[in-house]
């Protein structure tokens, strides 16, 4: 060993200072658990990021259908009251419009009717009216149905 200078010998107490022992290496399998790799971290947050804007994806079209039922159970019943009264006065398909005045804020439901024609008319068909098919609009929904509406001139 190389000898020490008197300042180096007043600087440690005049004793030979000895190199500290390295400490032994730990084994390949704890080096390997420190940490993650960077690849690790890059594919796992691609996985997360996946999950997480598949999980948002289902809660959009679980809101989506569950505004489209709550429309549908307000309108449906609507159609369904325009066509009764259809029903029960086909004439009232004529004006364009059934008005529902029985109901709160007196809904008007659309009224298409499409003359449907016959390829034959049977002997005496068609004296006592005609065969349409009758569409009704309100907002987004529709609901079609056929009907024989009685011709207005009876001797006809």
């Amino acid at each position: 060993m190389r000898q020490q200078t008197r300042r180096q010998k007043a600087r440690h107490g005049g004793a030979e200072t000895r190199r500290p022992e390295p400490l032994p290496l730990p084994p390949q399998s704890l080096m390997r658990q420190r940490g993650f790799t960077l690849i690790e971290m890059m594919v796992s947050l691609g996985i997360g990021a996946l999950i997480i804007g598949a999980t948002m994806g289902l809660i959009s079209e679980c809101l989506r259908y569950r505004v489209n039922l709550k429309e549908k159970s307000y309108i449906q019943p609507i159609l369904e009251s325009a066509a009764q009264v259809i029903l029960a006065d086909p004439v009232k398909a004529m004006d364009g419009f059934v008005s529902l005045g029985e109901l709160e804020g007196s809904p008007e439901v659309g009224v298409y009717l499409l003359p449907v024609q016959l390829e034959q008319e049977s002997v005496g068909g068609g004296q006592s009216g005609r065969l349409y098919r009758v569409m009704l609009y309100y907002r987004s929904a529709s609901m079609d149905f056929s009907i024989i509406i009685p011709n207005k001139d009876p001797m006809r």
